[in-house]
């Protein structure tokens, strides 16, 4: 995969309690799933089961984002952890509204909230 292809950045870092938060801006479509997976892996190898994703800065998500996200769910709830989403904004949230992802993991308006749900 050609690097500039890439149109989505990940920062991964462990919050307190082992959460692993993710926080996710630019487009997120097929190029993008292999950096999504390698910070989920980052914050996996810290022993994060919890994890919680920060849609704050991403302005485009396709079905290979949504997809990506399900599978992270799955792996969590199979580590007996869980996957929050948080954040996003309106062109984002409507795809996850119109995809039934809010229905498959749980979405907060903000980071704070899902913290500390």
């Amino acid at each position: 995969m050609e690097p500039s292809r890439v149109r989505v950045r990940v920062r991964a870092e462990v919050r307190p309690a082992g959460v692993g938060m993710l926080s996710i801006s630019g487009e997120f479509d097929h190029d993008g799933v292999a950096t999504f997976e390698e910070a989920v892996r980052s914050v996996r190898a810290e022993g994060c089961h919890c994890l919680l994703l920060d849609l704050s800065g991403l302005t485009f998500m396709d079905s290979s984002g949504v997809n990506a996200m399900l599978r992270v769910q799955r792996d969590s709830r199979a580590r007996g952890g869980w996957t929050r989403l948080a954040g996003p904004r309106t062109p984002v949230l409507k795809v996850i509204e119109l995809v039934g992802l809010d229905q498959a993991i749980p979405l907060y308006t903000t980071v704070d909230d899902a913290l500390a749900a």
